[in-house]
C-alpha cells in the first residue's frame, strides 16, 4: 500500500518488509482476545498470515522479508542489522571511493523461528469431597447398616458400627473380638451386684490358679492382667446362652450379646451386637465420645467435659482426654494436630482390618476371586455405594455383590482409596482398568490420582529409554471414553510433541484415531507444518546464495592486480 508513495518521494531509500507479531501463529487466540481491550476487534485465525504470503509480497516488490516477535524477542536484531546493511550498500554509488563500503554484505537470510514446545499439562488432584469429611458424622446420625446397639440407662438406644469403633479405640477392638457365640458356651450373668466381689477376686488370679477351683460356679469371665483382653473358660454346666458379663473387664460395660434388632433406618431386622453400658454412663457424654471415634473431632462448646474425659479414660481413648484438657486450658488450637494424628492411625488400622478381613460384612465377587469389605466405610465415602446398600436394590439385603470385568488388584486399590482417601501403588495394577472402575463408581478424585500414577509410570519408563508411544496411543481414546480428561490431554501433548517419530513408527494407529483427534494432531503438532516448510525454503535459498557467492568470488579474483601475490602464510 505504501510502496508506491515511498518510491515516489524517497526513490533511493532502501525498503525492508517486516512481518510483526510472529507469536500469534502458535498462541491461544482466545486467551489473547480476552487480554485485549474490551472494544478492540478480536483476532481471528484467518487474520494471521502464513510466511508464504510475506515472501510473495517481498518477491513482487523486490525487497528482503523478515519476521519478528517482541514477545519472544525474535528477529529484532536481524531487522536493525540488515537495515544498516541495506543503507550502507545504497551509499556505494554516491561514495564509491570509500573502501569499507565494499566489504558490507547484502541483507542476510533469516532462519525460521521454531516455536517453543508447549509444556506438558499438569495433573491436578481435586480436594477431598465433602462426602469423605462429613460421611462418618452422617452415618452416625443415620446408622445405615449398623451392627452395634448400645443400651444406656436401660432404655436409651444408640446405634453404631464395629469397624468405626474398633479402628478408633483398642478397647472396642478387644471387645468386638470376643468370641461369645453358642459354641463358646459362655455363662449368662444377669445379676451384677451380687457377683462383683467374686469377679474382682477372679480378675486378680492367674490362669493356673483357676484350675484349682473345682467347685467354682459357672462364672467364665476374668480380666487379663497383661493386655487387658477378656479370657474365657468353658464349663460343663447346664445353663448356657450368648450373653456375656463385662463387669470385671471394664467399668464402662455391663454385658454383651447378639440379638436380632430392627434397623432404625431401613426397618428391617438385622443381627446386631448388643452392648449394655454401665449405669454411670450417661447419654450426652457418651454420644460425644462416639462422635469423636467417628470423626476425630470434639466440639469446644460441648457440655460435661469432665464426664467426657472420664469416659475417655475408661475406654482408653487418650486422644480425646488430651483434647478435653486442651479445651479446659484454653489451648484448643492444639487439637488440630491431635485430629490429624488420629486420622493417620485410624487409616493404618483400617488397612490392617482390610488385610486381615476383620469385621467385614460384604463380599465382592470378582473375575479372579473374592474380596471382603465393610459396608459402613463404603457408605460414608462413596455415594454410589451408599445408593447400592441403602436403596431399594437387591444388593442392599445381600452379603455378596458381583463386579464383572474387575480384577482383585483393582478392587483392592479402590477399597484402600475409599478407606484411607489415598491411592497405594500395587504390583500388576492396570491404570486404565482402575480408571474404568473409578468412573463407574463416580470417584473423580480417584480418577485424578490414577492419572497421576499412570503419567509417573510412563515418564519413568521413558527415562529408562523404553518405547512408550504405543502404550500412549492405546491410553488416549480409553482415557477419553472413561472421563480421564487430564490423562487424555497429557497423551495428546506427548503425541503432538513427538508427532514425526510416532507417525514413522505407528502410522496405522495414528490413522485409526477419531477425526477429532487427527484434527487436533494436525493443529498442535510440533514442529508445526509452516515451520517445516520455512525450514526447507531457508535451506534451499541458503544453498543457492552460497553458490552465488562462490561464483562472485571467482569473478572478483580475475580483477586482482598483476603484482598482487598472496603469501602462503597469509593464505
Amino acid at each position: 500500500m505504501w510502496y508506491l508513495e515511498i518510491k515516489h518521494f524517497c526513490p533511493r531509500t532502501p525498503v525492508i518488509l517486516v512481518g510483526c507479531q510472529l507469536d500469534l501463529r502458535y498462541a491461544d487466540l482466545e486467551a489473547v482476545n480476552r487480554a485485549r481491550r474490551p472494544l478492540s476487534r478480536p483476532i481471528k485465525p484467518g487474520d494471521i498470515l502464513p510466511p508464504e504470503s510475506g515472501r510473495e509480497v517481498a518477491k513482487e516488490l523486490g525487497i528482503p522479508y523478515y519476521e519478528t516477535s517482541v514477545f519472544d524477542q525474535f528477529g529484532i536484531k536481524d531487522i536493525f542489522d540488515n537495515a544498516i546493511r541495506a543503507a550502507l550498500i545504497s551509499r556505494r554509488h554516491l561514495q564509491f571511493w570509500k573502501s569499507h563500503l565494499r566489504k558490507v554484505q547484502r541483507p542476510l537470510l533469516q532462519a525460521p523461528f521454531l516455536p517453543p514446545k508447549a509444556p506438558p499439562p499438569l495433573i491436578k488432584i481435586p480436594e477431598c469431597p465433602t462426602k469423605n469429611r462429613d460421611g462418618p458424622r452422617q452415618l452416625l446420625e443415620s446408622p445405615l447398616c449398623a451392627d452395634v446397639m448400645f443400651v444406656i440407662q436401660e432404655h436409651i438406644q444408640l446405634f453404631a458400627h464395629r469397624i468405626y469403633l474398633s479402628t478408633s479405640s483398642s478397647k472396642f477392638f478387644d471387645l468386638f473380638q470376643m468370641d461369645f457365640s453358642d459354641e463358646s458356651q459362655c455363662l449368662a450373668v444377669t445379676e451384677r451386684h451380687g457377683r462383683d466381689q467374686l469377679m474382682r477376686t477372679l480378675s486378680l488370679d492367674t490362669e493356673e490358679d483357676i484350675t484349682i477351683l473345682p467347685n467354682l460356679s459357672p462364672c467364665s469371665l476374668r480380666a487379663s492382667k497383661s493386655d487387658g483382653t477378656l479370657k474365657m473358660i468353658s464349663f460343663s454346666g447346664m445353663h448356657w446362652c450368648t450373653k456375656l458379663s463385662l463387669a470385671s473387664w471394664s467399668k464402662a460395660f455391663h454385658s454383651i450379646h447378639k440379638e436380632n434388632v430392627i434397623n432404625p433406618v431401613t426397618g428391617a431386622p438385622a443381627l446386631m451386637t448388643i452392648v449394655k453400658m454401665d449405669h454411670s454412663i450417661h447419654h450426652g457424654p457418651f454420644s460425644a465420645v462416639l462422635r469423636f471415634l467417628y470423626t476425630g473431632e470434639l466440639d469446644e462448646k460441648e457440655k460435661d467435659l469432665m464426664k467426657i474425659a472420664q469416659i475417655a479414660e475408661i475406654l482408653e481413648v487418650f486422644d480425646l482426654r488430651m483434647m478435653v484438657e486442651n479445651i479446659m486450658n484454653n489451648e484448643s488450637f492444639m487439637n488440630q494436630e491431635i485430629t490429624k494424628a488420629f486420622h493417620v492411625r485410624k487409616a493404618n488400622r483400617i488397612k490392617e482390618c482390610l488385610t486381615k478381613n476383620n469385621f467385614t460384612d460384604v463380599v465382592f465377587r470378582l473375575d479372579d476371586g473374592t474380596i471382603n469389605a465393610h459396608k459402613p466405610l463404603l457408605i460414608s465415602s462413596c455415594d454410589w455405594m451408599a445408593a447400592l446398600f441403602g436403596g431399594s436394590f437387591m444388593e442392599s439385603a445381600n452379603d455378596e455383590v458381583s463386579f464383572p470385568n474387575t480384577s482383585r488388584v483393582c478392587m483392592q486399590a479402590v477399597l484402600e482409596y475409599l478407606y484411607t482417601n489415598q491411592l497405594s501403588p500395587m504390583a500388576d495394577l492396570d491404570p486404565m482398568e482402575l480408571i474404568a472402575l473409578a468412573n463407574r463408581l463416580c470417584l473423580p478424585r480417584l480418577i485424578a490420582l490414577t492419572e497421576q500414577y499412570a503419567v509417573s509410570e510412563l515418564l519413568k519408563a521413558y527415562k529408562d529409554e523404553q518405547d512408550i508411544d504405543g502404550e500412549i496411543l492405546t491410553y488416549l481414546e480409553l482415557a477419553q471414553f472413561h472421563n480421564a480428561n487430564q490423562l487424555a490431554a497429557w497423551c495428546l501433548h506427548h503425541i503432538c510433541t513427538h508427532y514425526n517419530r510416532i507417525c514413522a513408527n505407528y502410522r496405522k494407529e495414528i490413522k485409526s484415531k477419531s477425526a477429532e483427534n487427527q484434527e487436533y494432531f494436525e493443529k498442535h503438532r510440533w514442529p508445526p507444518v509452516w515451520y517445516l516448510k520455512e525450514e526447507d525454503h531457508y535451506q534451499r535459498v541458503k544453498k543457492e546464495r552460497e553458490k552465488e557467492d562462490v561464483v562472485l568470488n571467482k569473478h572478483h579474483s580475475r580483477w586482482r592486480w598483476c603484482f598482487w601475490s598472496t603469501s602462503p602464510a597469509v593464505a
